[in-house]
């Protein structure tokens, strides 16, 4: 449980509770609310319950989004395009879907009339739920390989495949992945990599290519560490997210939104990026950007944990959102650097929500081979879990202890009379 401290405003006449979180809670670094995105995300939190960095989170995501796949960063044969795929976490009420409403606001009253002034269409909006990979696929679809009687599609498709989607119950996602048959966790993956994404059903069969998807979610801490199993399916799915940890920074006996006004100017500035964004093919860096990002990269390249495995990309993708709402196809070096602080909040929110249990359970393994020397996969899961981890979860511990020069493995031949392959046995690492 977390503590309140009351804060005594006399000039707002009304009391704002502060909530204290515990120490291993991340913090983003100030350079994380870079440009447009940034002054609104800390605008929209002045006077309100939303913690700014889900404000920001939700803005860029959407932003990106609305900027489709024609404008990409290319380094090399790399390409990344604005596309995010976004999780918010939090404690039960901990301020979610507080963090999505400006964001919603500004976006949905405000851009949307904005750009339609302009000639310009808004990006598709959904609210979920992502249930399936079908159900994705129709929402994008490409035009009917079938023909009328006048030789014109039977489906004429979505011509503009850029879709925002705002998914308030990620559990039910996870949930429906898990189910045999399913494949809504495949398009994910497909949406995020390429775009394109063609299920092999049946009936009612839907083509997708070039798509342009992208989503922010809400899940509590206990359900995401609950459905999202340590399996490949969800390391391949969860490398793919962006993983942020908010909370209600404060209790608002009377929130005020952002003045009318400072909604127009903010629409108006979002706007001419969109447009901004729909003439432009090709983002680079510049040379102190390319002087940055050699450092960086490698930075990047080293981490071990499963979810930092396509950190390199996320870190461009977020740069190139942040470029394009400055106007500028020149990726520069704050750009850049905004870019990695985001994406080491990123990082804290996923020690905090996963690593706490994974570490107790990694204690639990260092111990016994402290107290016992080698020990074999069977009498891990007998001796310290009297059997209650599943395989997976066991073996990516296993994994990242190796990974991590703590321990090794290697094989003997049984002693107990019985036929079969060397047991794997497991011994502490001394240095």
């Amino acid at each position: 449980m977390s503590n309140v401290v009351r804060l005594h405003d006399n000039t707002a006449h009304h009391t704002i509770e502060v909530e204290e979180v515990p120490s291993e809670f991340p913090v983003p670094d100030s350079g994380c609310y870079y440009g447009i995105a940034g002054r609104f995300a800390q605008e929209a939190c002045a006077q309100s319950e939303a913690d700014p960095v889900g404000v920001l989170m939700h803005l860029l995501t959407w932003a990106g989004a609305y900027f489709g796949n024609r404008a990409v960063l290319r380094l090399g044969d790399v390409e990344a395009p604005p596309r995010l795929f976004c999780v918010t976490a939090s404690s039960a009420g901990g301020g979610k879907g507080t963090a999505a409403a400006p964001v919603r606001k500004l976006m949905r009253d405000y851009v949307d009339v904005q750009l339609r002034r302009m000639g310009l269409s808004p990006a598709l909006y959904r609210d979920g739920p992502m249930s399936s990979g079908e159900g994705l696929a129709w929402a994008v679809r490409d035009p009917a390989d079938t023909e009328d009687e006048d030789g014109n599609p039977t489906d004429k498709g979505i011509p503009d495949k850029r879709l925002m989607i705002l998914e308030e119950e990620f559990a039910a996602v996870l949930q429906a992945a898990r189910r045999e048959g399913n494949t809504v966790s495949a398009a994910i993956r497909r949406f995020w990599d390429t775009g394109n994404f063609s299920p092999l059903t049946k009936n009612n069969r839907v083509t997708v290519t070039d798509a342009h998807v992208c989503f922010v979610a809400h899940i509590t801490y206990e359900e995401l560490v609950k459905r999202l199993e340590q399996s490949e399916y969800a390391t391949a799915l969860a490398s793919r997210i962006l993983w942020v940890c908010v909370r209600r920074p404060k209790i608002v006996a009377i929130p005020e939104s952002i003045p009318v006004e400072r909604m127009l100017n903010y629409a108006d500035e979002i706007a001419k990026a969109i447009q901004f964004s729909s003439e432009t093919n090709e983002l680079n860096l510049t040379s102190e950007a390319l002087t940055v990002w050699s450092t960086l990269a490698i930075s990047l390249a080293k981490a071990n944990t499963p979810m930092s495995e396509r950190s390199r990309m996320q870190v461009l993708r977020i740069a190139c959102i942040f470029a394009l709402l400055d106007c500028t196809a020149q990726v520069e070096a704050h750009h850049l650097r905004a870019a990695a602080h985001l994406w080491d909040y990123c990082l804290g929110s996923v020690a905090y929500i996963f690593e706490g249990e994974q570490n107790e359970d990694a204690n639990k393994i260092l111990a016994a081979l402290r107290k016992h020397g080698g020990l074999t996969t069977t009498q891990i899961r007998i001796n310290v879990f009297q059997q209650n981890i599943k395989s997976a979860t066991m073996n990516t511990l296993l994994k990242s202890l190796e990974t991590q020069g703590r321990i090794r493995r290697s094989t003997r031949h049984r002693n107990d009379g019985r036929s079969g392959k060397p047991a794997t046995v497991f011994e502490l690492v001394k240095h």
